[in-house]
């Protein structure tokens, strides 16, 4: 499966005139779903790399802010859109996107927590996902979720991190929202809603990077910014709905395009 995902990166890098150099690691091509060391991501050098890990480099999450961003904002997509179905009472499905200290994603994080001397967040995660999970009052559970927000943030680099290495974490979040709209939507028909909801989350989550960023850090990268935000919400369309079944016209490559068009911006700030 990586392997086809990667010849439709490679497709849609070329289509649009793309040369882009995935520098840094900033781009991650792994998934929430994939087995990872500790602290590490593979990430590929280059859109002309093909298959898994084939010249793959690592990525060190204590040492690498633009990486470590964007798996903290795959934790908050999670969150964003599993509260998004909670809000719209399909509580069944939410109770799916709640995440646990346990959890890969977040286990995968505790070295970048430490090297960074960060207290992580795994009390008021566990604290949510419980509260979700065995259906506490709804006063409770948004408090909880409000908590948790503030506690995530409290770990996240963003204010010391120029808007280039941002804006490169955007893009690592939308390559892996790419992938996941790949496995929700095969040839136009709903094969897997949750995978489909986790893209959506990521969307949302990397155009909220942008509202984040301070005057300081867009002096000299308006443009890149205002471009990079265009292009982000060019993609709403393909979330019509958070529940879709059946048919959905969708096309995962326009969220491939989208990750090389702002690692475009992002190297020409």
């Amino acid at each position: 499966m990586m392997r086809e995902k990667r010849k439709s990166w490679i497709a849609v890098s070329s289509a649009i005139g793309a040369s882009v150099v995935i520098s840094h690691g900033a781009v991650a091509t792994t998934s929430p779903h994939t087995s990872l060391a500790p602290a590490t991501l593979l990430t590929a050098p280059g859109p002309m790399m093909e298959g898994e890990g084939e010249g793959a480099v690592s990525v060190d999450l204590t040492t690498n802010d633009s990486a470590f961003l964007a798996q903290l904002g795959l934790i908050r997509g999670h969150l964003w859109v599993g509260m998004k179905l909670y809000e719209q009472g399909h509580l069944e499905m939410a109770k799916t996107h709640m995440k646990h200290p346990g959890d890969e994603l977040y286990a995968g994080l505790v070295s970048a927590f430490e090297a960074r001397d960060l207290p992580g967040f795994a009390k008021p995660l566990s604290d949510l996902a419980d509260s979700v999970n065995n259906d506490a009052d709804k006063a409770v559970v948004m408090e909880n979720y409000a908590a948790l927000k503030d506690a995530i943030a409290a770990n996240e680099p963003l204010a010391s991190m120029t808007a280039a290495e941002v804006l490169k974490s955007i893009a690592s979040m939308l390559l892996t929202s790419a992938d996941e709209y790949a496995i929700g939507i095969k040839q136009n028909q709903v094969v897997n809603v949750h995978e489909f909801q986790d893209a959506y989350g990521f969307q949302q989550i990397a155009l909220s990077r942008l509202d984040a960023l301070s005057e300081a850090q867009q002096a000299g990268a308006e443009e890149a910014i205002a471009e990079t935000r265009k292009v982000i919400q060019g993609l709403d369309e393909l979330w019509p709905t958070t529940t879709p079944e059946g048919e959905l016209e969708g096309d995962a490559s326009l969220i491939y395009g989208a990750a090389s068009r702002i690692e475009m911006e992002a190297n020409g700030i």
